[in-house]
């Protein structure tokens, strides 16, 4: 049983003792993840500064109206596990403001 255990351990250790899992030196080969993305690409080298200034700027309150969308959805829920007349009031209110952010999200 001992000589089985310790045969398994040397078998265990022969790929690390041969370098057997190391990295090869040779250029890789295969998939990369900017082949599996989807959509267009643009080359850096392409793009000025004023495009560059376009696509990063950001609407101000964005957060805001996603907070509200999430709020509002959240109050859908809580209504509908209160059931009853002040549940459904609960949800018709939280269906408004979530649809209130999302009319200001997609402004």
């Amino acid at each position: 049983m001992r000589f089985l255990a310790i045969s398994f351990c040397a078998l265990a250790m022969l790929p690390a003792a041969s370098h057997a899992q190391q990295a090869a030196q040779a250029s890789v080969k295969g998939p990369t993840v900017q082949a599996a993305s989807v959509g267009f690409r643009v080359n850096e080298a392409k793009v000025d500064a004023t495009t560059k200034v376009n696509a990063t700027a950001v609407r101000p309150h964005q957060g805001q109206d996603v907070a509200l969308m999430v709020v509002g959805v959240g109050a859908m829920i809580a209504g509908a596990l209160v059931g009853g007349n002040a549940g459904t009031i609960i949800v018709i209110g939280g269906a408004g403001m979530a649809l209130f952010g999302l009319y200001h999200y997609l402004e």
